[in-house]
């Protein structure tokens, strides 16, 4: 809820996959707080590079195990925003073994839904002969 002492606004609506109120001293509802590193009040007086953190979600298994060209076949994916005053854009982060994929999460989920897409197509289709 905003801050309101008459007790007049209505609750703040969720976001899920948008950077955390800058003056809150809030943590988005993803965020995992065992994981986290944000501190949103040590932005409350301005911008303090290397003070503020991140927002971090609990990380995800991806299981691999059928892509057998990879030498690791288990992976993480997680959720992260910088902590600072001003709206930043949320990551997706990848890993699998040494290697990292950072995107923004507007733009994963852009790629996701293109791949989705694409493999229900592959499940729905009929074969044509020529």
């Amino acid at each position: 809820m905003i801050n309101d002492p008459a007790g007049t606004s209505a609750p703040a609506e969720p976001r899920p996959f948008s950077a955390p109120d800058p003056g809150a001293q809030t943590h988005p509802v993803w965020c995992d707080l065992t994981r986290c590193t944000a501190d949103p009040a040590s932005q409350a007086d301005g911008y303090r590079p290397g003070v503020g953190g991140e927002h971090r979600s609990a990380p995800i298994s991806l299981a691999l195990t059928t892509a057998m060209w990879l030498p690791i076949r288990d992976g993480t994916a997680w959720l992260t925003v910088a902590c600072t005053p001003w709206p930043c854009e949320l990551y997706l982060r990848v890993q699998v073994g040494d290697v990292h994929l950072s995107m923004p999460a507007a733009d994963a989920r852009l790629v996701l839904d293109a791949l989705s897409t694409l493999l229900a197509s592959a499940t729905t289709a009929e074969e044509v002969t020529r």
